[in-house]
Parts: structure tokens; C-alpha cells; sequence
């Protein structure tokens, strides 16, 4: 379908295609921004075959040196310098040699395996890696780069259960988990694609290659249900919400107001929209713009976490600690993962004067964000109050250094 747009008079004209909106915005929501550049995927397999190689090759060398001497270990020892010297086509050309006199030697048909792959000869990989497989199952290098090339030669549907196997042998194997995903991804079975690639620890080498993929993964199924969406409502309330989210990662807080208002003007009764425009007012300290949002959200969606920690914020700031605490409180039962709660919780039992449970609750803030200068003025407060002034100097040092303005990360 083609691609629509949209042009509105909001503080400007814009004009926006739709499905860019879309892409940009879901980049963001799982925390990634659009990358300038792609990842040549092909420098991939070096990063796994380093610890693979390193683990096989210690195995290889070990054995040669102790069986060193017959035409058979000659040929070894000839494949190894190869290897070190990176003459690939001799270190092959040696292993097939040896591997006439022994066609079962699991791990030699691993190593030649490996080497091929490294040539970008694929096919020739196959055949040593699928024997080296069939004569130890718990090879899971053979299983792994097997899976590897049967993707290189397009031939997803039999790369899967070798992969699955490398997994089943070492399962977590980021490697796996990776090759997995992008074999389910050319299949075009997103979703099992994604919980695969999910499963990448953000640290490994292929961390950084699963988390573009999952991006374009994500990017693709977010198109697929807005068009369907578009299709179904184009003028709903949930497309100019997505519109206006957007608008609010691209910084155009003002034009994302006017078409959240757009979306409630279609869908009065839509949950957060009231809180987006609180936050946008609250980010901008227009404190009373704010609250009369997140009241306005309370009364659409009266257990919102967000709306009643806001109002509760609000009403401490003004002086009334009571009222903000009926607020907080509700927020903090929502929601137990709110550390902005607890430090306002801890200031609250502060200004009521216990202070055994401000310093639990404090204490508790501080744990779950020690980022935040705020807890700690408020710890230091309390530290001076129950005369604990060493305690309370380090707080006061602490905040001091968070609230900098010359602070570096």
C-alpha cells in the first residue's frame, strides 16, 4: 500500500509520511537509535570462531604434539603451521590429506570444517562439519558453524536444526542464540526471531549485530500492524497518538500537543494521553499546566502510577504534605518499582517527624537509583536531624557532586 501523509497546521506546517513516523518512533521505544551505518555481517563469524577455534585448537595441538612423527600427524603439523601463518588453502589441503588415512576423526572434520568457512567456501564446509557432527553430537562448534553456512548458502529451513542443536549443547550460546534468530528472520518468523534475539547478551560479539537486527525486526512488525491499523481507522485517535510520540523524540513538544489533542479530540476516553501532555508540561517546570493533565488522566485511568506520583510531586512541592501523600502512596502500591516513591515516601515520614521509617524508605530510594542528588539531600536532612554527622556530611557530599552542573558521567 502506498505510503500516505499527513499535513497539518500545528505551530508550522509539517508533512510527515506515516510509516517513517513509525519506524523512527519504535527505534526509540526499545532503546535504540537509527544506526547511521550497517554492520558488514560477514566480519561476524571471525568474533565466534576466535573462542571456537581457540577451544578446538587447543585440543588439536595437544594431541599432535603427543602422537608427532607419523606421515598422518606430519600432515597436522603442516595444517597448524598454515593456520598460523593464515594460509588457509594449505592448512585445507593438509587436513584432507590426513583425513584420507582418517576419514573418523571427529575433531580434524571439525577443523576443516571451520577453515572452509573461513575461506567463504560454504559448500566444502558442509560436508566435514555434518561428519564431524554424525561421529561426536556434542560438538557443538560443528553444529554451530554448520548452521552458519547452510544460512551463507541460503538454505534457512535446514540451518535451523543444527542451530537448535549448538543450543541444546551449550545452551545460552550467544552465537546460537544469534544465527538462530537471523535464520528464523529470513524466514520471516518475526516473532520467533526476536524472542531468539533477545536472548544476546548486550556484551557479546554479536551483541551489538543482534541488537541492529532486532531494531529492523522491530521496525518491520510496528510498520505491519500500523498499516493495518491505518487501514482500519485512518483518522483514530492511536494513529495521531503514534504521531505525536514520535514528535516528542524528535523534540517538537509543542506540534506533539496539538495532535495529542487531535487524539483525544477523536477518542475522548484514550488512557495516557493526558499523562503525555502532563509530562511534556512537567519536563518544561509549567508545574500547574501539569497538574491539571495528570487530574484530567485520573479521571480516564485512575490507577495511572505516573498521573498520581506527579500529582502527589506536585502537591508536596506546594506545601501540602498530606495531600501529596494520598497521591504517592496510591502511586507506590501500583507500582513497586518506582524509586522516585520511595524517596517521596521517606520525605513524607521525614516531615511527619518519623524518622525510622523516612531513613527505610530513603535508604530504599537510594539503593534503586544512587543517581538521584535529591535522596541524598534529603538522607543528609534526616543524618543531621538524628545528630549522625559524619553520615550526614558524606550524604551532603554526595548530593552536592550528583547536582553539579559541571558533573561528568
Amino acid at each position: 500500500m502506498a505510503s500516505r501523509r499527513c499535513s497539518r497546521n500545528l505551530n508550522g506546517p509539517f508533512d510527515m509520511p506515516r510509516r517513517a513516523v513509525l519506524r523512527d518512533y519504535v527505534s526509540v521505544q526499545f532503546g535504540f537509535r537509527l544506526m547511521a551505518r550497517s554492520i558488514n555481517r560477514s566480519t561476524l563469524p571471525l568474533f565466534a570462531l576466535a573462542a571456537i577455534c581457540c577451544l578446538t585448537g587447543e585440543l588439536f595441538a595437544g594431541r599432535s604434539l603427543q602422537a608427532a612423527g607419523t606421515p598422518a600427524e606430519d600432515w597436522l603439523t603442516q595444517a597448524k603451521q598454515a593456520e598460523s601463518a593464515r594460509d588457509l588453502p594449505r592448512a585445507a589441503e593438509c587436513y584432507v590429506h590426513y583425513l584420507k588415512e582418517h576419514p573418523d576423526d571427529a575433531e580434524v572434520n571439525q577443523r576443516l570444517g571451520l577453515v572452509n568457512y573461513l575461506r567463504n567456501r560454504y559448500q566444502d564446509a558442509v560436508p566435514p562439519l555434518q561428519h564431524a557432527l554424525k561421529l561426536d553430537q556434542k560438538l557443538w562448534p560443528s553444529a554451530l558453524f554448520l548452521g552458519m553456512c547452510l544460512y551463507r548458502l541460503g538454505q534457512f529451513q535446514k540451518a535451523i536444526a543444527p542451530l537448535e542443536q549448538s543450543l541444546q549443547i551449550k545452551p545460552g550460546l550467544p552465537e546460537g542464540n544469534f544465527w538462530l534468530g537471523s535464520t528464523l528472520a529470513a524466514l520471516d518468523r518475526k516473532d520467533e526471531a526476536i524472542e531468539k534475539l533477545q536472548k544476546v547478551p548486550a556484551d557479546s560479539p554479536v551483541g551489538l549485530e543482534a541488537s541492529y537486527l532486532l531494531v529492523r525486526l522491530y521496525r518491520e512488525l510496528a510498520e505491519r500492524y500500523y498499516l493495518r491499523l491505518e487501514k482500519a481507522a485512518p483518522d483514530s485517535g492511536r494513529v495521531h497518538q503514534l504521531i505525536a510520540e514520535n514528535l516528542i523524540w524528535r523534540n517538537r513538544d509543542p506540534e506533539a500537543i496539538a495532535e495529542f489533542r487531535v487524539a483525544l479530540s477523536r477518542q475522548p476516553q484514550l488512557q495516557d494521553i493526558h499523562r503525555a501532555i502532563g509530562d511534556i508540561y512537567w519536563q518544561g517546570h509549567e508545574l500547574e499546566k501539569a497538574r491539571k493533565e495528570y487530574a484530567m488522566e485520573l479521571r480516564v485511568t485512575p490507577l495511572s502510577d505516573v498521573a498520581n506520583l506527579r500529582l502527589g510531586q506536585y502537591w508536596l512541592v506546594k506545601g501540602d504534605v498530606e495531600r501529596g501523600a494520598k497521591y504517592i502512596e496510591l502511586a507506590a502500591r501500583l507500582n513497586r518499582n518506582l524509586p522516585e516513591a520511595n524517596r517521596d515516601l521517606g520525605h513524607i515520614w521525614l516531615v511527619r517527624g518519623d524518622f525510622a521509617k523516612g531513613e527505610s524508605f530513603l535508604k530504599t530510594a537510594a539503593q534503586e537509583n544512587p543517581d538521584d542528588p535529591l535522596t541524598h539531600r534529603l538522607l543528609a536532612d534526616l543524618y543531621n536531624k538524628t545528630n549522625r554527622q559524619d553520615l550526614a556530611r558524606k550524604e551532603q557530599a554526595l548530593f552536592e557532586k550528583l547536582a553539579s552542573p559541571n558533573r561528568k558521567e
